[in-house]
């Protein structure tokens, strides 16, 4: 399992370095970490018990610096984190800082929702893009009003299929269609052609 974490600044990120690592070395195990002009991107492969959220509006608040905070959901493969990193890196450039001081996946999805494009399809389905099987699944759960007993028979399988499938779906990519702005994002984007 791989993660990773964005930190941006309006100002050159140089400054801030050594206090950011401090901070954050102490309840993340960082195993990489890279520096842009704006941006320390942390890499780890843990869950955290802390909310970032929190952590980067108190740390904004303390230093009364504005910082913004992108945290990623879990990657199995170094290659899908890798391939989303720069997805993100795009999407971060066209939100404005003061907007968010904290965002994941489901934010930058709200955010992009009247916008959403194949490009944004690509990124959450991931590996699911061409598994007939999965998509039909999600969207006959959708359609049957996230109803797994109705879904089910739809489908012609049993409800623990379908459970499973769903659990799948979401370990692999951060979005739980059982909740209902997940299978908001999750159903505009299977209607994307």
């Amino acid at each position: 399992m791989y993660k990773f974490i964005v930190i941006e600044s309006k100002l050159n990120i140089d400054q801030y370095e050594s206090m950011l690592l401090s901070l954050f070395s102490e309840f993340i195990d960082i195993d990489k970490v890279d520096k842009y002009d704006h941006q320390l991107i942390i890499y780890f492969n843990h869950d955290l018990e802390h909310s970032l959220k929190d952590v980067i509006i108190n740390l904004s608040q303390d230093t009364l610096v504005d910082f913004r905070l992108y945290e990623s959901h879990r990657y199995i493969l170094k290659e899908d984190l890798e391939r989303s990193l720069d997805f993100i890196k795009n999407k971060l450039k066209t939100i404005s800082f003061n907007l968010y001081t904290y965002l994941d996946d489901h934010i930058i999805m709200l955010h992009f929702i009247d916008h959403l494009n194949k490009s944004f399809k690509a990124f959450v389905f991931g590996k699911f893009m061409h598994d007939q099987i999965m998509l039909e699944t999600i969207k006959t759960f959708l359609e049957h009003n996230q109803n797994v007993g109705l879904a089910a028979k739809a489908l012609y399988v049993h409800r623990n299929t379908l459970t499973q499938r769903l659990d799948k779906f979401y370990q692999t990519t951060g979005f739980d269609v059982r909740k209902f702005m997940d299978g908001l994002i999750v159903y505009h984007l299977l209607r994307l052609t």
